[in-house]
């Protein structure tokens, strides 16, 4: 009956042990898509792309130019003939053609450049981890992604200040969730560890996981808190652009969470944006 009973407990650990193994590696080619398709990663590898035609083209003119001079010479050296002739015509049509090649690629490298540099950076990597941190960092995605949207929004002209408060809103809260994602990770590690550790250290795994998941979900709500000022500075430049009249909510005053330092300058920035435009439309 002991057998059997240890024989159930390793079943049940291996079958436990097999979902966890598919969860992380489905979560892992998840993110992999993700980061593959955001539009920041895509427009640097078009860029890429364009960059490498412009140094095909290049090469091209160089070569055909180098050539179409030896031929010259060898024209001008040997006599004229025929087929020297046409040989040089073919030379200079393709000398040509790959100078427009090079002034055609040169512009397309300048708009690609100019659509990286409109773009967000791209988000933070989003490894796997432990279905009990699953749903905060499930939390983090939505304000993630719901904040890319937002401060694409903000403005009421796009012009160099504003392209620049977007950059300086976004790098502080890659920064924040960077750190909370490896918070998240550690975490992780912890909790695994915990599953396997000698009675007398598991009350030391136990307050260190308690602590880091108090951080991360503190964490988490101050990134919610940036969303919601971002939400507040989107509202404002709308109603200030249409000059409507209505009621915008006003800047959330909830305190609930510890921000991280990189935080509050953007959340204060933002709810002095949102707070500058309602003055300005009378709301």
């Amino acid at each position: 009956m002991r057998k059997a009973a240890a024989a159930a407990v390793t079943s049940s650990a291996v079958v436990s042990h097999g979902v966890q193994l598919a969860v992380q590696v489905s979560a892992t080619a998840a993110d992999a898509l993700r980061t593959r398709r955001d539009p920041a990663v895509v427009a640097r590898r078009r860029r890429r792309a364009a960059q490498r035609r412009l140094r095909a083209w290049s090469a091209g003119a160089i070569v055909s130019a180098a050539v179409a001079a030896s031929s010259t010479v060898s024209v001008v050296q040997g006599g004229v003939s025929a087929g020297a002739v046409g040989l040089l015509v073919l030379l200079m049509a393709l000398l040509i053609w790959c100078v427009v090649g090079i002034v055609r690629g040169a512009s397309d490298l300048r708009a690609r450049t100019r659509i990286i540099a409109a773009l967000p950076a791209a988000s933070p990597r989003r490894p796997a981890v432990d279905r009990e941190i699953r749903p905060e960092m499930a939390r983090l995605d939505g304000y993630s992604d719901g904040l890319r949207h937002l401060v694409g929004m903000i403005g009421i002209v796009d012009d160099a200040a504003v392209r620049a408060l977007r950059a300086e809103i976004l790098d502080a809260a890659d920064t924040s969730e960077a750190r909370l994602r490896r918070q998240a990770l550690d975490l992780t590690g912890l909790i695994r560890a915990r599953r396997t550790a000698p009675a007398d250290t598991a009350a030391q795994l136990d307050a260190t996981s308690q602590l880091l998941r108090r951080q991360i979900r503190d964490g988490v709500t101050g990134y919610g808190q940036l969303v919601s000022a971002a939400g507040e500075a989107v509202a404002a430049s709308r109603s200030l652009a249409d000059h409507a009249v209505g009621s915008v909510p006003g800047a959330a005053t909830s305190s609930a969470g510890t921000l991280h330092p990189e935080l509050e300058q953007p959340i204060d920035q933002l709810r002095s944006l949102a707070a500058g435009m309602r003055e300005l439309t009378g709301l």
